[in-house]
């Protein structure tokens, strides 16, 4: 099959790109960094002949980019239309469970919307362009939980666990996440057996509370599983004064939200978890150690 990768060069791009090869597609990458811009329709029609799937990935992910909703909006809008005036056979958009906004309680696919946040704002005005689409094109939603994996967020996060750093709230929220080499295959079996025009949320099977998150993750970095906590207000003041950017109030917010997800949906259709948390964590902090290996070589 012939299939249309956007941000195939960034943290999930690069492990989908490497999956599809792997099961023997023919994969186009279509990547800024390439040079190619999902803003730039004329770019568009030239890398969707022959295509048979998109599967959309890029976007701007930081609140303050002065482009993000250009980017996630607008240039959704003009590769779903161009997909359609390509007759594209489907299109599978990357989403986030951010769209739920904060919440009490289990969520779904069902739930309510509430985005809090330009970046959320933004995958909910381009889930909404997509599914205005639904019957000239066959397309699917997957909204990803908080995702796991060897970037630099995480380096900076478990760098702050190994100091010692207190959670900068009780940590009693679930912090229910999904490892990216499951992610992966979430969008594979949707690209393979999503119903068109459906929804499907993805996430790890664990509920673990964000506190038990933490303390697993130094047992396995083999630190003592001790967590204390701080008010918000002195770990960003902290976070000011040490020059460390993942402890601000945006992050905070973030961390300290409720993920608990029910992911009935996905299974239904053939997916199947294939990692636990903690062989995600070991799998995640092994390649972090391999790319600073290769970076101090």
């Amino acid at each position: 099959m012939n299939i249309l990768v956007t941000g195939a060069n960034g943290f999930v791009g690069k492990e989908l790109v490497s999956e599809l090869k792997n099961r023997k597609h023919n994969v186009f990458e279509f990547d800024l960094a390439n040079g190619k811009n999902i803003l730039n329709r004329a770019q568009i029609t030239d890398s969707l002949k022959k295509i048979d799937v998109v599967i959309h990935l890029a976007a701007i992910i930081e609140n303050n980019n002065q482009k993000l909703w250009e980017v996630n909006v607008t240039g959704t809008k003009n590769l779903i239309e161009e997909s359609v005036n390509a007759r594209i056979k489907k299109f599978v958009f990357l989403s986030s469970t951010g769209v739920y906004g904060k919440q009490k309680g289990s969520i779904s696919e069902d739930s309510e919307v509430i985005p809090e946040n330009n970046y959320e704002k933004s995958k909910v005005e381009a889930e909404n362009i997509v599914l205005q689409h639904q019957e000239e094109i066959s397309v699917n939603i997957v909204r990803s939980a908080m995702i796991l994996g060897a970037n630099d967020y995480w380096k900076k996060m478990f760098k702050i666990l190994k100091k010692g750093f207190p959670l900068p709230c009780s940590g009693k929220n679930s912090f229910q996440i999904i490892y990216v080499r499951e992610l992966i295959n979430a969008i594979i079996t949707v690209m393979e057996k999503g119903e068109p025009g459906e929804i499907y949320l993805v996430a790890g099977k664990e509920q673990w509370t964000l506190r038990e998150f933490c303390k697993k993750t130094k047992g396995i970095m083999e630190l003592k599983e001790r967590m204390f906590s701080i008010p918000e207000v002195i770990a960003i003041i902290i976070g000011k004064l040490i020059g460390n950017d993942l402890i601000s109030s945006d992050n905070i917010r973030h961390l300290k939200k409720n993920r608990k997800y029910i992911i009935e949906k996905i299974g239904k259709i053939g997916f199947k978890h294939k990692y636990t948390i903690e062989e995600a964590i070991t799998e995640t902090l092994e390649e972090l150690k391999e790319i600073d290996s290769d970076t101090k070589n």
